[in-house]
């Protein structure tokens, strides 16, 4: 079973593994839509806060300086 809940937290306590990407490319476009229409998308962590999803999203919002940034966590319980 597959647990899910929303978590506003700092961009900071997010732990980004290595990765596939290795450049995150061009962040302004991303930056000036979460500027003009905040954030539409949570990033994916797990209950580790390790990063699953978003890390462009991430990185636009630690350029930006915000204090919080909104995630889904999702945990895997081994209850079946």
């Amino acid at each position: 079973m597959v647990d899910q809940f929303f978590k506003r937290l700092a961009p900071s306590s997010i732990i980004v593994n290595k990765r596939v990407r290795r450049d995150t490319g061009d962040l302004t476009p991303l930056m000036e839509s979460l500027k003009q229409y905040g954030q539409l998308s949570p990033i994916i962590i797990n209950s580790k806060n390790e990063l699953i999803a978003g890390e462009r999203r991430l990185a636009a919002a630690k350029k930006l300086g915000w204090p919080a940034i909104d995630a889904l966590v999702i945990e895997r319980n081994s209850e079946l």
